[in-house]
Order: C-alpha cells, then sequence, then structure tokens
C-alpha cells in the first residue's frame, strides 16, 4: 500500500529556478527539499501522533523493528525518517560504528 500522495503547487519562474540551484548544490531533488520546507513548518510532535506510529516508534527504540519498517509506519522514505528523527533528538541504531563513516 502506497502511503505517498500527490501535491501540486505552482511557482513562478524566478522561485522555480532558484530552488533548482538549491537542489543542485545541495544534491538533492526538488521534491526532497519542498517535502524537507514542509516537515520543517509543520513539524508534529510525538504526542500528536497516531497510535500505530506512537507503537512503531517505541518498537524502533527497543530494537523490535528496524528503521525502513518504521519508515514505511511513518509513512515517510528512509532518509525523511532520520531528519525527522534528529529534528526531535530521537537516538538512531545504526549498525556501523563511527569510524566506518570515514570509509563510506
Amino acid at each position: 500500500m502506497n502511503r505517498e500522495t500527490t501535491l501540486r503547487i505552482k511557482l513562478d519562474r524566478e522561485m522555480d529556478a532558484q530552488l533548482e540551484r538549491l537542489a543542485q548544490s545541495r544534491r538533492k531533488s526538488k521534491r526532497q527539499l519542498a517535502c524537507e520546507a514542509v516537515s520543517a513548518c509543520y513539524q508534529i510532535s510525538v504526542a500528536e501522533l497516531p497510535l500505530q506510529q506512537v507503537r512503531a516508534l517505541a518498537a524502533y527504540q527497543g530494537g523490535y523493528i528496524s528503521l525502513g519498517k518504521l519508515a514505511q509506519a511513518m509513512g515517510l522514505h528512509v532518509l525523511d525518517l532520520r531528519i525527522w528523527l534528529d529534528e526531535r533528538g530521537i537516538a538512531q541504531q545504526n549498525a556501523y560504528g563511527d569510524q566506518d563513516v570515514g570509509r563510506a
């Protein structure tokens, strides 16, 4: 079951060009930038999440489900979920050590 939906917005050409330049400089799509902007402006606190998502988050924090499964439950892409967790100070369970980051 697909949990994504389409949102159509009209941008003037100048804003579209600015968004395109920003997307290129950050190596992200315009879609990703728009999703991040909406998420940043309208952050939902953990207390306001639906019960199913609260349970999935608790299961993730307890080590019972993976980040991918949590992303499915939250209706987010895994990378967007990582940002969401960071914004709320929720620890992420990584299967690699800090020394591995430099080798990636």
